[in-house]
């Protein structure tokens, strides 16, 4: 056994039974040559948490954690190693309950600000402005601004060298009404959880597939790296994922959702920044029913939570509105709230109203709407039950290079 790095010279044979062929691959993939980078703490990512305590005297403190996780099941229990060094240290020998605060993107200032300052010498959560609870179960506080927080009791500790790995029993867990998704589970897309790594903080990426799938992929083929490129943000993901929802759950859309939907329309291109389009927002069921009736496409609007009906302003087109430029002005408004609904895991579909006479006299009369507002189209909005899926529309026959 190898006690530290040794330089190994020459070459190693291979057992009789070992084919020494290669396997045949893309020529742009990598042949998986490694190379050595000494002791190092390569595991990837890491949380980027804080946790609550009372120091001796009973004020509260915080800190920064990355060396955190679950390392027992029955009980549930997490592990936290400290540093002799950190106040923290103290207070979870002394009190034996401590929290686990983890934040959302929003919250990385503070995650950063916590971890660079002791407790030893400032009251971080007057200099943060975060907001202390005590715990409704352990004598330790955590932070009200924080969506997820959990209650711990210290059962054991164990000095491993410079750190002490505190293990203490998850007594409870809450969660902000806003990060539950339909089911009432924690919803990645709204809680948006942070990680680190190499000293800095990043975004977690996207979804890739439930556990229960994903192992059917395999198929004992060589495995070979793809050569497509990625991309640090999540937007070509958004764009390719996006499909016509057309069957919803019954969980509610909160208005809060349907406004960060309606902004987004906003932030679409407009000729001559005429912005000429006006958005009504119907949660009211019986008109939704109604609307469902009288709309040949739309009678997904039965199971929808609530519809976003985008018109043009007559009056704001101005000079323009022969030209039809609200149309396309307001077809881009669209397609910016459909890929915002994708993007914090809503569905939705466009509808059209707009230039069907029938369809655009029923929305107008539903809705009472003035004569200046032209209905182009009724989208339904809600969470989806995972019938529909995204098509592959890409068709490389369709594209003329000159």
């Amino acid at each position: 056994m190898l006690t530290q790095k040794e330089e190994v010279k020459g070459t190693r044979s291979l057992p009789a039974s070992v084919s020494t062929d290669k396997v045949e691959r893309d020529s742009s993939a990598t042949d998986f040559e490694k190379q050595s980078l000494g002791i190092v703490s390569a595991i990837h990512p890491k949380p980027a948490l804080v946790i609550g305590s009372y120091d001796k005297d009973g004020k509260p403190n915080m800190m920064t954690a990355a060396w955190v996780g679950i390392c027992n099941s029955r009980p549930l229990s997490i592990s936290v190693s400290m540093r002799p060094a950190t106040y923290s240290y103290h207070n979870l020998t002394d009190k034996k309950f401590f929290t686990v605060n983890i934040p959302s993107e929003e919250l990385t200032k503070y995650v950063s600000f916590v971890g660079k300052y002791s407790g030893k010498d400032m009251d971080k959560f007057k200099e943060t402005g975060l907001t202390p609870v005590r715990g409704e179960f352990v004598d330790a506080p955590y932070i009200k601004e924080f969506p997820i927080v959990i209650e711990c009791e210290l059962t054991e500790y164990h000095d491993l060298g410079s750190h002490r790995q505190f293990i203490g029993k998850v007594i409870d867990v809450k969660a902000d009404k806003a990060v539950l998704g339909a089911n009432g589970s924690i919803d990645m897309n709204l809680f948006k959880p942070i990680i680190y790594a190499n000293g800095g903080y990043y975004k977690m990426g996207g979804f890739i597939g439930m556990q229960g799938d994903m192992y059917k992929q395999v198929d004992g083929k060589p495995f070979v790296p793809s050569i497509e490129p990625t991309y640090a943000n999540e937007t070509l993901k958004t764009i390719h994922n996006r499909k016509s929802v057309r069957h919803f759950t019954d969980a509610p859309v909160s208005k809060a959702q349907l406004a960060l939907l309606i902004k987004a329309g906003m932030a679409a291109p407009t000729a001559v920044n005429r912005q000429p389009w006006a958005f009504y927002v119907v949660r009211d069921k019986e008109v939704l029913n109604r609307l469902s009736e009288q709309l040949p496409y739309a009678k997904m609007l039965a199971q929808a939570q609530a519809a976003i009906v985008v018109c043009g302003d007559m009056d704001r087109a101005g000079n323009l509105k022969d030209k039809g430029y609200w149309v396309h002005d307001c077809a881009a408004a669209t397609e910016n709230i459909l890929l915002a609904a994708e993007s914090i895991g809503l569905g939705a579909v466009w509808t059209a109203s707009y230039p069907y006479d029938d369809r655009t006299v029923a929305v107008i009369n539903e809705l009472d709407l003035p004569k200046k507002h032209i209905p182009l189209n009724v989208i339904p909005i809600g969470y989806p039950t995972g019938v529909d899926q995204p098509k592959d529309k890409w068709k490389p026959e369709y594209v003329i290079w000159k």
